[in-house]
């Protein structure tokens, strides 16, 4: 009997995670450049406990899904968006660290730096790229090309990772490369005025949302129902 509460109280567990994965990825439906998180259960150990009851060792994991989000015009001049495969590339000049994203709404500095909106640099294939403060056109071309006022002031740097589900997460729309080497891609498809969307189906997580709270109020009156055995159980040995 115990050890069905056991197994019912690691299934609440995994569905608890569930849900909150799900909520995430609600709370970022909106979010430019954001990746969906999704699970897989891995079986560790299965077979019948001491009561014949069934039993499961699981592990819960989760990868990101990179699979393209959809294309919304803005006009922006420093909206870009990538079309295919790849991230732009952000550096953090006070760590060094860098990381890469799909979200492409950059603005300047006082200076004139090209920034993402956290205050990184966006890094061009020659280094940080500056927009002059006088400046009257700025004209973002496919390859990456940046011209201001008919004259090149840099390309953004865009790369592009052989297995990018290795990437780590560090907020909501950006990652870091844990050790994974980037290649630059020399003709990518980036589109000026456009942002990318967040990748996340909100029907479809509300629909899972909706299953994994079903699943979570069936184990949970399994622990009501096993809890009543038990205390009629104690109930009838005591009479003794």
């Amino acid at each position: 009997m115990l050890l069905r509460l056991e197994n019912s109280y690691q299934s609440m567990t995994s569905h608890v995670r569930q849900v909150e994965r799900i909520a995430n990825n609600l709370a970022n439906a909106s979010t430019v450049g954001f990746r969906k998180d999704r699970s897989f259960v891995e079986v560790l150990a299965e077979g019948l406990d001491k009561e014949e009851s069934p039993y499961s060792t699981r592990q819960l994991g989760h990868w990101v899904d990179q699979q393209q989000g959809s294309l919304e015009q803005t006009g922006g001049s420093l909206d870009v968006a990538l079309n295919g495969e790849g991230f732009f590339v952000l550096s953090d000049p006070d760590t060094g660290a860098t990381r890469y994203t799909r979200a492409g709404h950059f603005l300047t500095d006082e200076e004139g730096t090209l920034r993402a909106p956290n205050g990184l640099v966006v890094e061009g294939q020659a280094g940080p790229i500056t927009i002059p403060e006088d400046a009257v056109t700025v004209e973002i071309r496919r390859n990456g090309d940046v011209i201001v006022d008919d004259s090149l002031v840099g390309t953004l740097r865009v790369v592009r990772f052989d297995a990018p589900e290795q990437l780590t997460r560090i907020d909501a729309a950006s990652f870091l490369a844990n050790g994974v080497e980037p290649q630059d891609i020399d003709e990518p498809a980036v589109i000026q005025g456009q942002l990318e969307n967040s990748n996340v189906d909100a029907v479809r997580e509300m629909s899972e949302l909706i299953a994994y709270s079903r699943l979570f109020e069936a184990q949970q009156k399994t622990l009501t129902t096993v809890d009543g055995y038990l205390e009629r159980a104690t109930r009838e040995l005591s009479r003794f």
